[in-house]
Formats: C-alpha cells, structure tokens, sequence
C-alpha cells in the first residue's frame, strides 16, 4: 500500500511505523524477508568515466504481539534499512585502489506497550533499541595511498523512544500519528577519525515523525493516506557529507478483499530528493536517490490462522546530475524489493 500504514495496521510488524498499531492487530507473529536488488549506472566527474554495478541485499524482519488484556497488548517489533552499493571496477584510475563498495544498514528493535480506551482511541509506548553495520572500500580522496583506509565492518549503538496514537471510529475511519526522536549513535571505531572525523565519528538515526488517515468503504474497499517528515538535515553524518536535506513523503494505498482467502493491495509514494545535484558526487556509494515507489501486493490466507504476503516494490527517481562541484557526475538507479512473509494467529 505505498507504506501507508500510519493509520492501518495489519501485522505485528505494525511498531516500525506507529506504536499504536499494536493494539489492533491482536495475538499474532509475523516474520519476513526482503530481497533488494539495485543497479546503477555512474559517471564520475566526467562522460569518459563510466562504472556500473549491482547489489542484492536481503533484509529480515519479525513482529509478535499478545493481548495482555482486553486494553492492553505487549509486542516486539523489527525493522531495518540501509543504503550501500558496490561497482565492478575502481572508479577511478589510480594505481592499486580498490572496488568502492560500501554500506549503511541499521537494525531497530522496538519492545511496545499499548493501551486502548473503550472510545476506540489507542496510544502506544515503544523502547527503541539500534544496532548499526558501516563499511566503505575503494574511496578515493586525500587519504594515505590515495583511498580511504579498510577498517572493515565497523557497528555501533543506539537507544531512544517511539510514541503513537491511533483512533479508530464506528463509520470505518482512523487517524493515526507517531513520532521518534533523533538517536544518537556510538562511534564507528576507525571510521571516526578518518570518514566521519568531520560529523563526530557517529551517524545517528534522524527525528521523524508521521500522520495518517484510513477509509474504509465496504467489505471489499480500503484505502489510507500517510504523511512523513524525516528530519536528515539534523543529522551531520548526512547533511554535511552528503548534502542530505529534510524529505517530506506522502504515500497513497488502497487495498482490495476479492474473498475470504485473498486480499489485494497496490500503492505509491513519492517524496523530495533528499539531496542535490551539488552533491551528485559524494552519493555515488549510498545510491538511495530515487524519490518515487510504486507497490503492489497480495495475502493468501493458508489456514485458519495462518496467512503468505507477498509484496513487490520499484523505486524509480529522475537521473542526478551534478552541478557545481560535482559537475560531469551523473546517477541513474534502478531499485526492485520483493518481500515474502508468513503471518499466524494465535
């Protein structure tokens, strides 16, 4: 549904985007992998230098919640995210200098409580807790030997809070709203001296904080709306390596119940590029730059209590094209997440 979920949870994944969700899925467990394949097409600094690669990334997540009492659930949920590539070739003709390959990826493990009123409002309390992996190869710049140092797989740690809110009334309308503070992460050993020496030897997990609504129609029609302001340009890590500026996303989903066994979903979402052409350079390792996800869907109910989801995803953006210091760089990515999981009830 274009991750429009804000104000309709459907697993007890449903932590990762609004804590109060919780309180509506009721005794279940879910678990699923996502399986991202991107590829990209570079020109670093001029047409005449050329680079292509690709990366497939495999990224699971778990939920499991339990209705404690008829108000109150505890649950766990996992979520997880990243950036990173890898090329074919070094990206530039210096003598010895590695493959650039790199990436960020972090973990989220969220304990959640919620509480429901008997007016159909829910709040929802999670402890978040980051575990973080960073490794970058192959960087060229004013390093010994011409590129940056291998220090390997570094991680690091974080911990903070997530909160929401979400209202359910009696014509099928909700409301929904969470919100997470900036975490602050623990340094990067090796990398924080050298990459990062400039943004403090961290990359904290930016503030965000998201609103959304849910229609439903009829027995057969869903729809939801969702609202996201991600607050990178607080984040140094980004905004003063990567020129990385706030994003505001709207993400748009409807969702289909052709009969008791199936369900079908579809959804889009776009936002602002979170950076410029200026820095064009800089992201050519990270790659995120597209703008604009497309989402289609399904959920086959396998037994009574048992369900398969199977979701497909492409993000497509419009070529960066470096101005400024980054002129004669240019960026083209394509990105593919197909995501399988099982849910039971319990």
């Amino acid at each position: 549904m274009g991750g429009a979920s804000v104000a309709y949870p459907q697993d007890a994944i449903a932590a990762a985007n609004n804590p109060a969700g919780m309180a509506e899925v009721g005794n279940r467990i879910d678990a699923d992998v996502q399986i991202i394949y991107a590829s990209a097409d570079l020109e670093l600094g001029s047409p005449e230098n050329k680079h292509e690669g690709s990366i497939v990334v495999p990224i699971p997540e778990f939920g499991v919640n339990y209705q404690l009492t008829p108000n109150i659930t505890i649950g766990l949920s996992t979520y997880a995210s990243g950036v990173g590539f890898k090329y074919d070739d070094p990206v530039v003709p210096i003598p010895g200098l590695r493959r650039a390959r790199g990436a960020l990826s972090q973990v989220d493990i969220l304990p959640t409580i919620t509480y429901k009123f008997d007016n159909g409002l829910a709040l929802g309390l999670s402890y978040v807790y980051g575990i973080q992996k960073f490794y970058v190869q192959g960087l060229p710049g004013p390093f010994p030997g011409g590129q940056n140092e291998d220090f390997g797989t570094e991680k690091a740690y974080g911990h903070s809070w997530k909160a929401g809110a979400l209202w359910n009334f009696d014509n099928g309308f909700a409301i929904g709203a969470s919100y997470k503070p900036k975490m602050e992460m623990s340094k990067l050993s090796g990398y924080k001296d050298e990459l990062l020496a400039g943004s403090g030897g961290s990359i904290d997990s930016p503030e965000s904080y998201s609103l959304g609504i849910k229609q439903k129609f009829n027995d057969k029609w869903t729809a939801a709306l969702d609202y996201e302001h991600v607050s990178w340009s607080n984040v140094d890590a980004f905004s003063e390596n990567f020129g990385w500026r706030d994003q505001d996303i709207v993400k748009l989903g409807a969702e289909y119940n052709f009969n008791r066994d199936w369900q079908f979903r579809a959804g889009v979402s776009h936002g602002r590029l979170h950076t410029t052409g200026k820095y064009a350079t800089p992201n050519f390792l990270l790659v995120g730059i597209n703008s604009t996800a497309f989402t289609a869907g399904a959920t086959r109910k396998v037994s009574e209590n048992g369900e398969i989801n199977i979701t497909a995803e492409y993000d497509y953006g419009k070529t960066l094209d470096g101005t400024g210091p980054s002129e004669g760089t240019k960026l083209d990515v394509d990105m593919y997440t197909l995501t399988v999981g099982y849910g039971w009830k319990f």
